[in-house]
């Protein structure tokens, strides 16, 4: 991008979202389209390879101690920043585009794509999608930039490669869908197996439960009618008993009647006889 596309004045462009966080409903679209003119500006500078563009945001708009974020390094400070700036650019030729911005007035995230061209190997030309989230900080100067974050995918890096990017897309999508699908498959028939098994085995409890249930009444009900012919053959040899006492009571006293003696007990001693 040229660089009067990327121009724009800082002190214009800081009060145009200076009072953002009280905004009128009569001017917010128009409040909305110069924050958002500043973004795009704030995302344009930051992403320009000229030095002095990158210097002026870092120091109008980066906190002293803001942080950078990416996924290779976790720095703090504008003066560390600038340094990997100049690492980078030194490896790296071309600089990336800005597609589109998100911007709430306190955090921007920034879809761009990166293009990575060697300048050792000019001829290798990789284009990664990638994004970039800025957060932002009321302050009394205005609103300044406490955080960039920057987030590079897996499948924006592969993808980015010619045969790499068609082998991923072809085979190992295609692969790990098909696994993932039968992976699926066994774990919807075992899901359906273990639930018929447990619906059998509540099943067999419920019919275990009745069966016993079932089994020990009839043997609280046999008990008690055995109990009950216990108590009535008891009785019943009470009975006997105590007829065959009495029977036997009634046969002694009738002996006793017969032994008893009657009439001249010197009759029976034979003293006279003699």
């Amino acid at each position: 991008m040229s660089s009067s596309a990327r121009s724009y004045t800082s002190s214009s462009s800081r009060s145009s979202v200076s009072g953002f966080s009280s905004i009128s409903s009569n001017t917010h679209d128009a409040v909305q389209d110069r924050n958002m003119q500043f973004i795009w500006w704030i995302a344009n500078r930051l992403t320009s390879y000229d030095e002095e563009m990158h210097k002026e945001i870092l120091d109008d708009f980066f906190m002293p101690d803001a942080k950078y974020i990416h996924p290779a390094l976790t720095i703090e400070g504008r003066y560390n920043i600038r340094k990997v700036f100049r690492v980078w650019t030194s490896l790296n030729k071309d600089e990336p585009e800005v597609t589109n911005i998100v911007f709430d007035g306190h955090t921007a995230i920034i879809s761009l794509v990166q293009n990575l061209r060697p300048r050792l190997f000019p001829l290798l030309h990789l284009q990664v999608p990638a994004t970039t989230t800025l957060h932002f900080k009321d302050t009394p100067a205005g609103p300044m930039i406490y955080s960039q974050q920057d987030s590079w995918t897996l499948e924006g890096i592969v993808q980015s490669m010619p045969l790499l990017g068609w082998w991923y897309d072809h085979v190992v999508r295609n692969i790990l869908g098909t696994v993932l699908t039968s992976a699926g498959g066994f774990l919807h028939t075992a899901n359906q197996t273990t639930g018929y098994l447990q619906f059998r085995a509540e099943e067999v409890q419920k019919l275990s439960t009745e069966i016993i249930e079932k089994s020990s009444a009839e043997i609280q009900s046999r008990s008690k009618e055995m109990t009950l012919k216990a108590h009535t053959m008891v009785d019943q040899a009470k009975d006997t008993v105590e007829k065959r006492v009495a029977s036997a009571r009634e046969e002694v006293e009738k002996m006793r009647q017969l032994m008893r003696p009657t009439g001249n007990p010197k009759a029976i001693t034979g003293k006279d006889a003699a």
